[in-house]
């Protein structure tokens, strides 16, 4: 069995449509390391639930416990925030296992993260901080984000999507102006969250298979299931950011992933999001030999053979290039924005 057939008998507990026999059925195939790849990549939760082995209970219960202590410093941080009328939301796996879920808590979630306006960005640490939270500036990503803890929670304060010139039109105030209140909490529309489902771990995890992890994955097939959303608003929004190929990309691993179970828009998006034929063929054949992963200890290969792929045009590759140096020149002067935060 290959690494693309384990990632497939794993994330079968996502599909609704497979029995728990089936379940079963996998687990006495499967080989004798099969839990810990299904824990690794974060679907042993949901593998519990499902058929309450009880080499995943150890699994559940961490993800319940995390989930508990990260919903009580969510509603202060929600309380907080909003008492000094800083906008915000909470996005990626904190918000998507609210909106996708019926066990929110059996999706693991290891951190909470936010998006402020960059202009908010050091009041809002400011307030984070007053509601019991450490700064912990890191000069290597302090141009789009700030990580804070608290006991065993941990928030990624964001005030951009992606690394700086990644998209074209990083517009976070926008974003803002469109959210919602859902399970008390601020969330993205439906459309954007999409947008980053789509865009965000093509990028940040190279759709690494335990970069990425199912979980991930899982969400993406969740989102398509159980949400109306406007398609041409986001492919509209993908191809304006000259990001349509990382969409494709990331909607192609999916497919390869539940492959042949069936899920909503997906033949649809892909086609409307294809890129040219030669590219096509790159990114396939990179997927179908699990290059992300096989080169998680080669960064650069990933750098040079994968994520310039991910733009659209050769422009939006100098972009991105051009604002990693940018973020690189400012860091010491951004590090200094928080320096009172960090003590």
């Amino acid at each position: 069995m290959g690494r693309l057939d384990d990632y497939r008998s794993a994330l079968l507990v996502a599909d609704p449509a497979v029995s728990d026999a089936a379940l079963e059925q996998v687990l006495e195939g499967a080989g004798p390391d099969f839990d810990l790849f299904v824990i690794d990549h974060g679907l042993g939760p949901s593998w519990h639930e499902r058929t309450g082995h009880a080499e995943f209970r150890d699994s559940r219960l961490t993800a319940e416990a995390l989930y508990l202590a990260q919903e009580s410093a969510l509603r202060d941080i929600d309380a907080a925030l909003n008492a000094q009328g800083i906008a915000y939301v909470l996005i990626k796996g904190g918000a998507t296992r609210l909106a996708l879920y019926d066990n929110p808590a059996l999706r693991a979630c290891h951190d909470l993260d936010l998006l402020v306006c960059p202009d908010d960005r050091v009041r809002a640490a400011s307030v984070l901080v007053d509601t019991g939270f450490r700064a912990s500036p890191e000069s290597k990503s302090i141009s789009r984000e700030l990580v804070l803890s608290r006991g065993d929670v941990d928030i990624d304060l964001h005030w951009g999507l992606l690394r700086e010139g990644r998209l074209r039109f990083e517009d976070v105030p926008a974003m803002l102006a469109r959210r919602e209140r859902s399970h008390g909490t601020w969330m993205l529309s439906a459309g954007d969250a999409l947008f980053l489902l789509l865009v965000h771990p093509a990028f940040t995890k190279h759709l690494g298979g335990f970069d990425m992890g199912l979980h991930r994955v899982a969400d993406i097939v969740a989102f398509l299931h159980r949400t109306e959303v406007d398609m041409m608003d986001v492919t509209v929004s993908l191809v304006a950011n000259g990001v349509a190929t990382a969409g494709w990309t990331t909607l192609r691993w999916v497919q390869m992933l539940t492959a042949p179970q069936p899920v909503p828009g997906l033949e649809s998006l892909l086609s409307t999001l294809a890129p040219g034929r030669l590219r096509r063929a790159w990114l396939n054949g990179w997927l179908e030999r699990d290059l992300s992963a096989r080169m998680a200890t080669a960064h650069w290969v990933r750098l040079f053979g994968f994520t310039p792929l991910l733009h659209d045009a050769p422009g939006d590759v100098l972009r991105a290039f051009s604002g990693r140096i940018r973020a690189r020149r400012r860091s010491a002067a951004d590090m200094a924005a928080f320096r009172d935060l960090a003590g």
